[in-house]
């Protein structure tokens, strides 16, 4: 696990650091989490390596005989692990000066060199059923749906936790249109006061309704505002935000539940 924990935080993935347990469902990752829908899923590089371990060693260790499979459980889907750029860069494509062996990769279909905005989908398995939790949606988020939400078969978003207000965590705000307008009615917005400040005027018009230009579908968004000293819950499931520093005096938040930390 400590293994683990490095090699997340070394690529910016966030970190799982084992604690004492605060909710059932993210009791041990071995019962409760699934990072990735199956094990044919997991490529031969080192990162996968150390998962697919992690994996196979917590659930061959499983006390509990009614865990059939940690994929029945609660679980992550990376939607992103990029910068705010993302790769490949078009600056590097055109340089004809040196050829970029990594974007020229990332071209390719499929090729695991092309990487979006980081972001996570917490995938909380509760008495009633999943509820879908996205924390941050980037300027690269709606390429990132179209990847893998018909892949998990996720269809519903049923809340967005905000880590702060750059364009590579709020900057895809626009595009949840697509569910409010044609899967659900709206969408909560969880973000700190700062934040939400500046989407007063990035993103004005999701923010303060009354501007919209009758007939325009926009996103429905119901922002609800959260404090970094103060734990909160979304669909039973709580979140203690971990305020961080996020460049020079600049405050970001992280976000722990369960036994899983993210921090970017």
């Amino acid at each position: 696990m400590a293994a683990m924990s490095a090699v997340l935080s070394s690529l910016g993935l966030g970190t799982i650091r084992p604690s004492k347990p605060s909710l059932s469902c993210f009791n041990s990752l071995r019962h409760q989490t699934s990072l990735l829908r199956c094990h044919s899923r997991i490529t031969r590089s080192p990162l996968n390596r150390v998962l697919q371990a992690c994996l196979r060693s917590n659930y061959a260790n499983a006390d509990d005989a009614s865990v059939s499979s940690p994929q029945e459980h609660s679980e992550i889907v990376f939607m992103g692990t990029g910068t705010s750029e993302g790769i490949p860069r078009v600056s590097c494509l055109t340089n004809p000066l040196k050829t970029c062996s990594v974007c020229t990769k990332a071209t390719e279909p499929g090729n695991k060199n092309r990487r979006l905005n980081t972001s996570i989908l917490v995938r909380y398995i509760r008495p009633s059923g999943t509820s879908n939790i996205l924390i941050d949606c980037g300027k690269f988020f709606y390429h990132s749906a179209l990847r893998w939400f018909p892949t998990f078969g996720i269809r519903t978003l049923d809340a967005v936790v905000i880590t702060h207000s750059h364009a590579d965590a709020i900057g895809g705000l626009d595009d949840l249109r697509d569910w409010t307008n044609n899967v659900q009615p709206h969408i909560p917005i969880y973000t700190a006061v700062r934040d939400l400040e500046v989407m007063k005027k990035t993103h004005y018009y999701l923010v303060d309704t009354s501007v919209i230009i009758p007939g325009a579908a926009v996103s429905e968004l119901e922002f609800k505002i959260i404090h970094e000293d103060q734990p909160f819950m979304v669909n039973d499931l709580k979140i203690i935000p971990l305020p961080v520093w996020h460049g020079s005096n600049y405050r970001s938040l992280g976000f722990r539940f369960g036994n899983v930390c993210y921090i970017r």
